[in-house]
């Protein structure tokens, strides 16, 4: 007899749960079932299944983040993911699969598709993140042939035009409706040694791993825009400065820990200016950027790989 498949089971609905654990055991599946995204990650550290069924939006962690962590741990990073989406989540299949996720699954579907896909041998690689995210530039300027002109061609991420249009019609949201707004300049410590045009090949490299880990930790109300050679600009509604500090540390932490060189041969870190939106601001977007450039400045002067928050009338708070 072949040895049952050892099922890791995460989804928080009692009836939806029940039912897929009761499909999988009748299939011949060892299962475990966990209700909440850290219950995850202790299960995995326990004992490491050969397949992860993973709910996306679940308690305590989200089963986004959890699949992050697991990728990103040489222990767990071969374990099989199918990641479980809600009915037409584009973005979420989009991001899931710069997450790493194996197989991404959006319902409806039934017992049975999920079973045969368990089943099935374990797919080929995926493919290289640059070839992901050509691909989802593609996919999209072919559903709306203006995407085109509102991307950068490099990375698939906004551009620098659209996303001044953009800061514009977020800073009249923000004073309109008293809502806190964030914005994150984040840019790269190499002195400016990727911008040497004999480094084009490594710049584009470079620019597309960053654009996916960008694209992977922020939200789907988030703005994510290249807005430089060596600048990404990240647009944070509903986001006050304790949130964006959040969202800096964990992609400056991300970034130093890819193990991206620079042509000398040093680790590449970056780092990042905060500053939120004043509605006393006559032009707040232009403000907004400013502030959080200077910010930027002030993290590069003491060394890097920090973020700065620009605060008016006193001294820039600096972490890493």
């Amino acid at each position: 007899m072949a040895p049952k498949v050892q099922v890791l089971l995460a989804d928080f609905d009692p009836q939806r749960g029940q039912e897929m654990e009761s499909a999988l055991a009748a299939a011949g599946c060892q299962v475990q079932r966990v209700l909440d995204g850290a219950a995850v990650l202790e299960a995995c550290a326990r004992r490491l299944p050969e397949v992860l069924v993973l709910e996306a939006f679940l308690p305590r962690q989200n089963g986004f983040d959890v699949l992050k962590s697991l990728k990103a741990d040489a222990r767990t990073n071969t374990l099989r993911v199918v990641l479980v989406l809600d009915e037409g989540d584009d973005y979420g299949r989009s991001r899931a699969r710069l997450c790493g996720a194996d197989t991404i699954m959006n319902r409806p579907f039934g017992a049975h598709d999920l079973v045969q896909d368990i089943l099935r041998p374990r797919s080929q690689p995926q493919p290289a993140l640059e070839d992901l995210l050509q691909d989802m530039d593609a996919r999209a300027k072919a559903e709306n042939p203006l995407v085109q002109h509102i991307t950068d061609a490099a990375t698939g991420l906004f551009n620098k035009p659209y996303t001044d249009l953009k800061l514009a019609e977020e800073c009249k949201k923000a004073r309109r409706f008293e809502l806190p707004l964030s914005c994150v300049i984040i840019g790269l410590d190499d002195g400016g040694q990727l911008a040497d045009p004999r480094q084009a090949d490594k710049l584009r490299s470079t620019v597309n791993e960053l654009a996916g880990l960008l694209l992977c930790e922020s939200r789907d109300i988030d703005h994510v825009s290249r807005y430089g050679t060596e600048e990404f600009l990240l647009l944070l509604p509903h986001t006050d400065q304790a949130g964006a500090s959040a969202m800096a540390r964990r992609v400056l932490t991300s970034i130093a820990g890819r193990g991206i060189l620079n042509p000398d041969g040093t680790s590449l870190t970056a780092s990042a200016g905060i500053a939120s939106f004043l509605a006393e601001d006559e032009d707040a977007a232009a403000a907004l950027v400013t502030r959080s450039r200077e910010a930027l400045k002030v993290s590069r002067h003491w060394g890097g790989n920090r973020f700065t928050i620009h605060s008016e009338g006193v001294a820039p708070q600096t972490g890493s």
